[in-house]
């Protein structure tokens, strides 16, 4: 026994001495060390090895460091085996059997007071074999099913949790999937709706663009043609006028023969014969054919030697023919160009001549003087020796020398521009109204050569006479200033407006003179308070600042606030479809007859606004333009049934305010009726009820007459957009004839 605890240092006596609780101790810290060590070698993917293997190598216990990995990686522990009474007793026998009981109860105190080394672990003969689970005890198993089951109910709850939460996130999910869907195909069918919209106008484009181009070819052909005719014509006009000339030639050459042959000349003196026989010479000469006989000249006698003999050319006769087949050809044809060369350049200064004697003979009336001579009574505070008449005349010689046809008016016109500006800076009005109607005279004689070169000068100089007068009436001041009172602020508006119809030959004209146009200066003369006059001229002056991109003044820099000021525009224009406007200084209205003519300009400049892209859009963005056309038309429908004075021009009214709805509904598809009806108030009803009486008129009767025969249909058509088919079968129930 010794011996073997000096190899082993322990003997079997010592293991039995163990007590029971010490070696099921042992036993389980041994069974976990085990599982805890194949948990390890199972997540570093080590091969497998027995509870008693080679994973030591033998090496003494003492040297290891053991690591509880149990602790810090989770293991699932078998349950051990119990420890059954009768296994202890068997075991207790076989012990007493072999060492017997003295020996162990003598050596318990012994051991009891030796330390223990750890018992190694001997690598059994079937290493791949597993581990087999230890028994537990009672108390051991009944702790171990007590924590896994408090674990396992806080997993579910988390798990419940967990999932509640991801059903939670997946309805979430859901429903927002559910609203991108319905916004993705409400995009889609707006995109659809656009681009079959697009195609449409493509198509109405191309069709439009065909038609135009099939125009301008037939119009092309046509002038081709008629090219060819002119020429055709010319080269006629050319050889009759060739002929013509030739034939004055041939008369004019004949006159001077007649008129050389009557000059009295010095007579040929005859040779006369030694031997006369009683016939004339010249009778004998033509008669007589002996005279002229070869054989005569043959036997001639030989003249005498050293006489003079006439030559032939030197005859009188022989030369004058001569001359006349060369020499006056090339005179006449050298002077018939100079001539013609000299009545051009005298066509063209005759023509300027004209103008200027035109415009010199100008009279404003019967009873007045030539302007001219008017003008000589005024002078400006600066140079009051110098009077008008004098200026312009003194100036009149330089205007347009060594220049084009063209530039002399201009010349002119800048002239009297001049002189206008001057008297506005000294407060000079007086003459005004004489250069300013000189300035019209000579605008409506060359209208579209003159304007587009002098709308530099003439439009700053305009606007600030007009205002002159606009102003004090825009702020209602009934008593004008001095220096306004004597201003003609009509002449001044229409010599504007015709300044602009000169310019509308050309694109680039019209943008320049509406360049020059101010904002303030159109609002202020479309005010109520402004005279019939001004007003309207002003919107025949919008009129031709409709453009594809523009209406109005034309801004040079801040395009930001363009948009307002064409509402504000049109909020003036709004102001005479419904309201009658009072006349300045009076608490009386305007008579039916002159609001006629004013809402009647105000829908014909809308009318024409709808041919821009950007005026038209201007006028659908406005927010009451339909509530006031709605009233405009339930207003006229009132008046025309009403049978009183003026239903023609009713019936005209609206006419117009019906199309110009129609144009404004049935163009933008995407117009919110009742938004624009609830602008103003009671159109809504009134909208659904003219439209209602509109599509059931009758033409056979007196009142409706004098509609617009489409009117009808037109307003059926807004008419099925606008209500239900329910509240259309009612509507037709109810105007319907019972």
């Amino acid at each position: 026994m010794a011996g073997h605890d000096d190899e082993d240092f322990f003997d079997d006596d010592d293991l039995d001495a163990l007590p029971h609780a010490a070696l099921i101790e042992l036993e389980n810290n041994a069974i976990q060390f085990t599982q805890a060590q194949t948990q390890a070698g199972r997540c570093k993917a080590a091969a497998p090895s027995s509870d008693y293997g080679d994973d030591f190598d033998n090496e003494d216990f003492d040297e290891e460091i053991v690591i509880d990995e149990s602790r810090s990686t989770p293991a699932i522990i078998p349950p051990l085996r119990r420890n059954i009474p009768a296994q202890e007793t068997q075991q207790k026998q076989f012990r007493q059997q072999r060492y017997g009981t003295a020996n162990n109860s003598n050596q318990l105190p012994h051991l009891a007071d030796r330390p223990r080394p750890t018992p190694p672990r001997f690598s059994g003969p079937n290493q791949s074999r597993p581990p087999v689970a230890a028994p537990l005890n009672d108390s051991v198993v009944a702790q171990q099913g007590s924590q896994p089951s408090a674990a396992s109910e806080i997993r579910v709850e988390s798990l419940q949790k967990q999932l509640e939460e991801l059903i939670r996130e997946r309805n979430t999910l859901k429903d927002e999937l559910n609203a991108k869907t319905g916004e993705i195909s409400i995009v889609r069918s707006k995109q659809e709706k656009t681009v079959k919209e697009y195609e449409r106008e493509l198509v109405a484009l191309r069709k439009l663009n065909e038609d135009k181009l099939a125009k301008q070819q037939k119009a092309l052909e046509a002038a081709r043609n008629a090219e060819k005719n002119a020429v055709t014509e010319r080269d006629f006009i050319r050889r009759d006028l060739a002929e013509e000339s030739e034939r004055v030639r041939r008369l004019n050459k004949a006159k001077d023969t007649e008129k050389r042959d009557g000059i009295i000349t010095t007579p040929k003196k005859k040779k006369t014969l030694s031997h006369r026989d009683g016939f004339d010479d010249d009778e004998i000469e033509v008669i007589s054919p002996s005279r002229i006989s070869p054989s005569k000249f043959q036997k001639r006698t030989p003249t005498k030697p050293g006489k003079r003999k006439r030559k032939t050319v030197e005859s009188p006769a022989g030369a004058l023919e001569v001359i006349q087949s060369e020499a006056p050809q090339a005179i006449e044809a050298k002077s018939s160009i100079l001539d013609e060369a000299v009545l051009a350049k005298l066509d063209i200064q005759d023509s300027r001549f004209d103008f200027i004697g035109t415009i010199l003979d100008h009279r404003i009336d019967s009873n007045h003087l030539r302007t001219l001579e008017e003008c000589g009574k005024y002078a400006l505070p600066s140079a009051p020796n110098e009077s008008f008449q004098s200026i312009i005349l003194g100036a009149i010689p330089a205007l347009g020398f060594k220049k084009e046809l063209k530039n002399l008016p201009v010349d002119f016109c800048n002239l009297l521009i001049s002189l206008w500006g001057k008297c506005i800076e000294e407060n000079y009005v007086e003459p005004i109204n004489l250069l300013v109607d000189m300035l019209t005279y000579a605008l409506e004689l060359h209208t579209s050569s003159i304007a587009p070169y002098i709308v530099e000068l003439l439009v700053p100089v305009a606007q600030t006479t007009i205002e002159l007068v606009a102003v004090p009436r825009y702020r209602k001041v009934i008593e004008l200033e001095p220096r306004a009172k004597g201003i003609d602020a009509t002449l001044c508006m229409h010599l504007l407006y015709l300044t602009a119809l000169g310019c509308m030959s050309k694109s680039e004209h019209i943008i320049r003179f509406w360049g020059l146009m101010r904002w303030d200066f159109t609002v202020v003369l479309l005010s109520t308070n402004q005279a019939e006059e001004h007003y309207l001229t002003m919107l025949k002056l919008l009129s031709t600042s409709v453009m594809k991109e523009t209406f109005g003044y034309i801004p040079k820099d801040d395009m930001q606030i363009y948009d307002t000021h064409v509402s504000y525009i049109l909020d003036r224009l709004l102001l005479y479809i419904v309201e009658v406007p009072y006349m300045l200084g009076t608490n009386e209205k305007f008579d039916p007859s002159r609001h006629y003519r004013l809402r009647l300009h105000v829908l014909q400049l809308l009318t024409s606004m709808t041919r821009s892209p950007f005026a038209s859009k201007a006028v659908y963005v406005h927010p009451h333009v339909v509530g006031k056309l709605v009233d405009l038309v339930s207003e006229q429908l009132d008046a025309l049934y009403d049978y009183k004075s003026g239903s023609e021009e009713s019936a005209r009214l609206l006419s117009l305010g019906m199309r110009l709805l129609y144009h404004l509904v049935t163009k933008y598809d995407n117009i919110d009726m009742q938004k624009r009806l609830a602008a103003v108030h009671g159109a809504s009803q009134k909208y659904l009820l003219c439209l209602s009486r509109l599509n059931f008129t009758e033409y056979d009767l007196v009142l409706e007459s004098s509609i617009d025969p489409d009117i009808p249909t037109y307003a059926l058509e807004m008419l099925e957009v606008f209500v239900t088919p329910e509240e259309g079968d009612a509507i037709h129930s109810a105007f319907s004839p019972t």
